[in-house]
């Protein structure tokens, strides 16, 4: 369980140490199945091959169906290879094993229901969030499910309302609180109040709990949205406190998602020659970084070079697929966002309507979006928009 805990950091100091004890325990040469196989899961995640841990997980529950453990940890990782149907498929024959009074159920649930959002299928999801949070209102994994379930719907204003009552009381010492304050800061993005959203980065988002620097995925993305959707601020003393961070994160890469945010990072301020560095490190690792994945790294290089023509085209190529790099369909809509403003940008108008069509941020209104479709028309109807092709 410890290995476990460790290695759900995503963060390779502590794989190191989840891979010590893994080999430890191995030594003891255990002859129990069970334990026998979850060694194997463990070492095959230790090892960064994700999707074989997954499968590994996921046949120790199939064989010993009330393993809460690793019904847990096979939702983690599919969470981490971005495999929704699956994590759907597994939630949902893992909450049938346990009668209602079990004490797990309720968290269960709570998986359950994010699974169910990142699926698309937000009013069972809410249902299923209601049902968990009644069992126990400080079952944060149900609390953010509901959270995804209020943007997968554009209710920003009750979002944020939501996520104030419940931190209330709770800041200090509550699990993920960094992200369900990023998750605020989204809601008071999309509805254009800037000034909250700065605030919220400087109190609620940076105010760490440890010096790794994956306590700022978040942040990451949080000021790149916040650059593309207000280009006029200066934000580039937070970009190169943000860098400070990140900086050792170069002799640390291990898992695509976090990789991801400390390339955009590095090229943020200009550090394109680490970027590339550890663009090279992700392309060794082989497997896990297809075509469209290296496009989105590249089309985020371009952005930041200004070369918004090839960003454009490589993100609007490349967005529908950006799910194998992990996170939640929430965090992933920065792809989809670039893509639009660079197309925009760039004046290619046919690039940019088939973001907006083809794309999930403007399925709901609000002032940012709304900025964007008369963006969008006033492309349209001008006589200096280009007619880039998708290849």
């Amino acid at each position: 369980m410890l290995a476990v805990d460790l290695l759900c950091s995503m963060e390779r100091p502590a794989v190191l140490q989840a891979a010590a004890i893994h080999a430890s325990l191995v030594e003891t040469d255990p002859a129990e199945p069970r334990t026998r196989a979850m060694l194997a899961a463990i070492g095959s995640w230790a090892a960064g091959d994700l999707v074989t841990a997954r499968n590994g997980f996921q046949s120790i529950v199939d064989t010993y169906p009330g393993d809460a453990v690793s019904i847990y940890t096979a939702h983690m990782l599919d969470f981490y290879i971005g495999d929704a149907p699956h994590m759907l498929a597994s939630t949902a024959e893992a909450i049938e094993v346990f009668t209602a009074d079990d004490p797990v159920i309720g968290y269960l649930n709570g998986l359950h229901a994010f699974a169910l959002e990142e699926n698309g299928l937000i009013t069972a999801a809410v249902e299923r969030c209601r049902i968990a949070l009644a069992l126990n209102p400080d079952d944060i994994y149900a609390m953010h499910a509901m959270v995804h379930c209020l943007y997968e719907t554009g209710r920003h204003e009750e979002g944020s309302r939501y996520i104030r009552e419940y931190m209330r009381g709770r800041d200090g010492s509550t699990p993920m609180r960094i992200h369900i304050w990023w998750h605020y800061a989204l809601f008071e993005l999309y509805a254009d109040n800037i000034q909250e959203v700065l605030a919220c980065y400087r109190v609620g988002i940076r105010r760490k709990t440890s010096l790794r620097s994956t306590e700022d995925l978040d942040a990451v993305t949080l000021l790149w949205r916040l650059a593309l959707v207000r280009p006029s601020l200066d934000l580039s003393a937070y970009w190169r406190s943000l860098f400070q961070d990140w900086k050792p994160y170069l002799e640390e890469s291990w898992y695509l998602f976090n990789d991801f945010h400390a390339y955009i990072t590095y090229c943020q301020v200009g550090e394109y020659r680490r970027a590339d560095s550890l663009l090279e490190a992700v392309m060794a690792r082989g497997k896990e970084m297809s075509e469209e994945m290296a496009d989105i790294f590249l089309g985020f290089r371009s952005f930041t070079t200004g070369d918004y023509a090839d960003s454009a085209a490589r993100l609007a190529r490349s967005f529908p697929r950006a799910f194998p790099m992990g996170g939640s369909n929430a965090q992933r809509d920065v792809v989809e966002l670039t893509g639009i403003e660079a197309a925009l940008r760039c004046q290619n108008y046919e690039v940019a309507q088939h973001i907006h069509d083809s794309g999930r941020i403007f399925r709901h209104q609000s002032p940012v979006v709304q900025a964007y479709e008369d963006r969008l028309a006033a492309l349209r109807t001008s006589e200096n928009h280009t007619q880039g092709v998708l290849k």
